[in-house]
């Protein structure tokens, strides 16, 4: 299973609950390239946080990859903790603190009450841990576990706002047509009614929508390809309706198959 590492990231502890090998890559981007090219192997990648929203790389890449489809969804809890070097033993001594900009973003309150305004940007809240490790003027945005296995001295636990959730898919190039939802990207007609006429078709069938979202196309300035997840499997027959139908009134639709729950830890 390919995961966004090194060890001690959040994806690492999702991907720790599976059995069978474990490989650590840099970037939510590399982990699409590696699944591509190795049919055999999963990935997992976060797809939704409950602060921030969708993870547009993680989009981009389901949209790009055609034979990549989601398989099951897994909902962590994100509890998040500023770190620093051993050499660092209060938060008033720490001078920059590396994360990733999710995590930025989710201690961004307690950032401001804390006055901590030198904030560096990382491929992830592990190696954000590592960084910190290496730099004694420094702190990181991380998980525990990524603090302990760093050696680092925990400053502040809890610094997330509130309760926060990310949700991750399990991805690979098998398509999975029962589970609890149901993920399409589409593309529709530059003219009015046309967003309209797909929402219409789910209703029509009795199907609930529960994520709905836009992102640029790379190739085309201005246009938008559609990110929708629904209730209900491709195996049942009011799904199978709605995509023929969605079908029919869109540019391109692009099934990525449906996807069963599982219970963190797996």
């Amino acid at each position: 299973m390919y995961y966004l590492g090194p060890k001690g990231s959040f994806s690492y502890e999702v991907a720790e609950s599976f059995t069978g090998e474990k490989i650590g890559v840099k970037t939510i981007t590399e982990i699409f390239k590696s699944v591509n090219q190795n049919s055999n192997s999963i990935g997992v990648v976060p797809i939704e946080n409950s602060k921030e929203g969708p993870v547009h790389e993680s989009l981009d890449n389901l949209f790009k990859y055609e034979n990549i489809y989601v398989n099951y969804e897994v909902e962590k809890n994100i509890n998040l903790v500023i770190a620093s070097n051993q050499a660092i033993n209060s938060i008033k001594d720490v001078k920059k603190i590396y994360s990733h900009p999710h995590a930025i973003q989710e201690a961004k309150e307690k950032l401001e009450e804390l006055g901590l305004h030198n904030i560096i940007p990382v491929e992830s809240t592990s190696i954000a841990a590592k960084y910190a490790s290496e730099d004694k003027d420094a702190a990181a945005i991380c998980s525990r576990y990524a603090a302990q296995i760093n050696n680092l001295n925990i400053l502040l636990e809890n610094v997330e706002n509130g309760v926060n959730l990310t949700r991750f898919v399990i991805i690979s190039n098998r398509f999975k047509i029962s589970g609890e939802k149901t993920m399409i990207f589409f593309t529709i007609p530059h003219k009015p009614g046309s967003l309209y006429k797909v929402l219409e078709r789910f209703y029509v069938n009795n199907i609930n929508l529960t994520m709905i979202y836009s992102r640029p196309l790379k190739v085309e300035p201005w246009k938008y390809y559609f990110y929708v997840e629904f209730e209900g499997g491709l195996n049942e027959d009011k799904v199978d309706s709605a995509i023929k139908e969605i079908s029919q009134i869109t540019l391109s639709v692009k099934i990525k198959g449906s996807m069963s729950k599982l219970q963190y830890p797996v």
